[in-house]
């Protein structure tokens, strides 16, 4: 029986007897689930950055002491139907009035006007115009029109203020019983649904939470009737 062939220790000596890895013949496991995101390079200094020299130290110093660049801030919009916009408005609005009335070469343009009085062109024209079907009403704001108007809820919150101070203050219920009178034209309903969501969020700095007041007992004293009668004849037999 011919002797059997020992394996070769190292690749070499594989190869010089003609064998070959069966490595290639086995697949690599498939790994589950979604690849993963490589990284991205963004950010990092190129070839031609990091071959350049660095920077010397006054450089470095003179950027980082630098003014910032002044950081720009996104104007908000402003509300023309109520507050300071309003105000600006109505000024404006009445000196556009005496612009018309002047001669046409001593008028200003409109452009110019509205850059004068800060207020957007497509606004103020929309508020000056001469067709009536198309002018809004200085105080009318965009949107649906609130149940309640601004004078009713500025009378009914200056009213419940007034009998605060005074300590006959109302609650929810009293307060729709005073809407009621001032607005019989709608319903329990709708006034409550409107002094919930418009009057109450719109005044909420001059008018107070609704509270329940806090009922008394014993245990806030902490004094038992037993012990009071037990006070009282102390004090009554020392006299």
């Amino acid at each position: 029986m011919a002797p059997k062939k020992a394996l070769p220790k190292s690749v070499a000596a594989a190869e010089e007897l003609g064998l070959k890895p069966m490595t290639s013949f086995f697949d690599a496991a498939a790994v589950r689930g979604r690849p993963k995101l490589k990284k991205s390079n963004a950010g990092r200094p190129s070839a031609v950055e990091k071959a350049l020299p660095p920077a010397p130290a006054a450089a470095k110093q003179a950027a980082a002491t630098a003014a910032p660049a002044p950081q720009k801030y996104k104007q908000k919009r402003k509300s023309w139907s109520k507050g300071p916009g309003l105000e600006e408005m109505s000024a404006a609005v009445a000196a556009w009035g005496l612009e018309v009335a002047k001669p046409k070469k001593d008028r200003v343009s409109m452009t110019r006007f509205a850059a004068q009085r800060q207020i957007p062109l497509t606004v103020l024209q929309t508020h000056v115009t001469s067709n009536d079907e198309k002018r809004i009403k200085v105080g009318d704001g965009p949107g649906k029109k609130p149940l309640i108007s601004d004078d009713i809820q500025k009378a009914i919150v200056d009213c419940l203020v007034r009998r605060d101070r005074g300590n006959q203050g109302l609650d929810v219920t009293g307060s729709l019983d005073l809407l009621e009178e001032v607005a019989p034209h709608l319903t329990r309903k709708m006034l409550e649904s409107s002094w919930r969501r418009t009057v109450r969020p719109k005044y909420s700095e001059r008018l107070t939470k609704p509270t329940a007041a806090q009922v008394t007992t014993t245990k806030r004293t902490a004094i038992t009737p037993a012990q009071q009668w037990r006070w009282h004849k102390v004090h009554q037999g020392e006299r």
